[in-house]
């Protein structure tokens, strides 16, 4: 700041004006051309050349500097002191989220397919008319002991006039989906046993009760939904060990199929047939 006052040194003294001829038109600049008019200049007589009032003004502001760089000194010195180093809190480290583990499901034993997922019914032939459109196949109403006799399409036309099938009891896979056969709605299927020369029904014992579920010993269960039959190919896995034994028997793997108090017999004991 010394070295400021020094370099302006020059134009302080050219803009310098004698304190004789000042005049303080406020309160303020009067006071301090007062203080200024009393002042001594080095001599110790009053200041009254240019020079003298120079070094007097000069004298002057560097006391006020060194006064002002003292009290800066002290603020700055009360700063330093003062003012501790902020230390800064380490931030805390993130832990990884730990993500969880999916529960691993239990091994679940795969779901046998065997004949008991058919829901095989007995039931009986209430009408039957033969198919408008479709040389082979006959348009039957049976009953299964629902609300309403189910709407089945069975290709047997080759085998049976309509005329014999009203009456006929006969076990129905009844859950099949709905299906058009030829735009026919047909919902089920007649199970019949056949070989390469012909085909016939499957009848239930004469006491078995219409809507009685065939049942076969050692493969008990639920039945399969007419969704998963579709789905899971069911028919593709059950059908090959469905046959009629040596004496007309329908049988799965060799059990027979049964419902009231006997089995179910291929029609004229048709033997060693797949069925289907």
């Amino acid at each position: 700041m010394k070295l400021l006052v020094a370099a302006l040194l020059p134009t302080i003294a050219s803009a310098f004006v004698s304190t004789a001829t000042i005049r303080a038109p406020t309160r303020s600049a009067y006071v301090a051309t007062t203080k200024l008019a009393a002042a001594t200049g080095p001599t110790g007589k009053p200041a009254s050349s240019k020079e003298e009032d120079l070094e007097l003004t000069l004298q002057i502001i560097l006391e006020s500097l060194a006064t002002q760089d003292d009290g800066d000194a002290i603020v700055d010195d009360d700063d330093d002191d003062s003012a501790e180093p902020v230390q800064e809190q380490p931030k805390a480290e993130k832990k990884p989220k730990k993500k969880k583990k999916k529960s691993q499901p239990q091994d679940m034993a795969p779901v046998e397919m065997d004949v008991s997922k058919l829901d095989i019914r007995v039931g009986v032939i209430q009408e039957a008319w033969e198919h408008e459109e479709a040389d082979k196949l006959f348009c039957e109403k049976i009953d299964i002991g629902e609300e309403q006799p189910r709407e089945i399409a069975s290709g047997l036309r080759a085998y049976y006039k309509a005329e014999d099938l009203i009456g006929k009891r006969v076990c129905v896979l009844a859950n099949l989906k709905s299906r058009k056969l030829v735009g026919f709605p047909s919902h089920g299927m007649v199970l019949c046993a056949s070989n390469d020369d012909s085909v016939v029904f499957v009848n239930p014992p004469a006491d078995a009760a219409i809507g009685e579920r065939v049942a076969c010993a050692g493969f008990e269960g639920e039945p399969a939904t007419e969704n998963a039959v579709q789905k899971k190919k069911v028919l593709d896995k059950v059908f090959p060990d469905l046959k009629t034994d040596s004496n007309g028997v329908a049988s799965y793997k060799g059990i027979p199929l049964t419902a009231g108090s006997g089995s179910c017999v291929a029609e004229g004991g048709l033997a060693d047939a797949q069925v289907s």
